[in-house]
């Protein structure tokens, strides 16, 4: 009962991120009512279920048959399962609700980062607040406090030195906050991950769109969609892949 209960939850949560997601920066009030983005309709409530809508309608908005992005589905899913996952962590009540609150703004940033291929100051900074707090509140080893400036550092030269180009500099403070929040052996693993993730994810783009003008070797894809999953991935099944790799 539990399960269904944080999935339930978390996907309806997840439907209030996409939301926060589509709209930060736009102008657009938190507060008013969800509309489909090609017809501007004013959506009903049995449109709006979490995940079982979109199956529902197909896909397509009920009044002018204009496709919704997968988008939707896909990240309330996603906040689903980092609910339950967080939750079934042997940690204490309160290191799950701060570990959940923050995946919950990453997945904002998430979200904006692969619509507008840049990340927000005002949530990476309130990422890397909220994660000082944790780290005040729970500890940690000297390396887990310097896991997160080590990383900064790194990304930080990566940006100067390309110009930009490898990646932004809005990635420097995410993985800033990434490894102060999850320390130095899981926040270290979340980068690794996020290179394998991100670099799987881009040559299977070339393969599927070879040929096209869609996607070249210099098109640009935003990474910290990819260090937001692989943080997810290294503290959900506790991994230390710099100890694994120095084997």
């Amino acid at each position: 009962m539990t399960t269904v209960i944080l999935l339930v939850f978390g996907a309806i949560i997840g439907s209030f991120l996409n939301v926060v997601g589509l709209r930060f920066n736009s102008g657009l009030s938190l507060g008013g009512r969800s509309f489909c983005p090609h017809c501007g309709k004013h959506l009903k409530w049995y449109e709006l279920v979490p995940v079982l809508s979109f199956f529902v309608l197909k896909g397509k908005c009920f009044k002018c048959q204009s496709k919704i992005s997968w988008q939707y589905p896909l990240i309330e899913i996603l906040t689903a399962l980092i609910f339950l996952s967080i939750y079934n962590l042997q940690y204490t009540i309160y290191n799950k609700i701060f570990l959940i609150l923050a995946f919950c703004i990453y997945i904002v940033v998430l979200i904006y980062d692969l619509r507008h291929k840049i990340i927000p100051d005002r949530l990476v900074y309130s990422l890397i607040i909220l994660s000082i707090v944790y780290r005040l509140l729970f500890g940690g080893t000297l390396l887990d406090w310097l896991a997160g400036p080590i990383l900064f550092v790194f990304f930080g030269l990566v940006w100067l030195i390309s110009r930009g180009r490898a990646m932004g500099f809005g990635d420097a403070k995410l993985v800033l906050s990434i490894g102060l929040l999850l320390g130095a052996a899981h926040g270290f693993s979340a980068i690794i991950l996020g290179f394998w993730i991100g670099a799987g994810f881009g040559l299977l783009l070339i393969l599927l769109l070879r040929g096209s003008k869609k996607i070249t070797m210099k098109s640009e894809i935003p990474f910290g969609p990819f260090l937001i999953l692989g943080a997810w991935l290294a503290l959900i099944f506790n991994l230390d892949l710099l100890h694994v790799l120095s084997f």
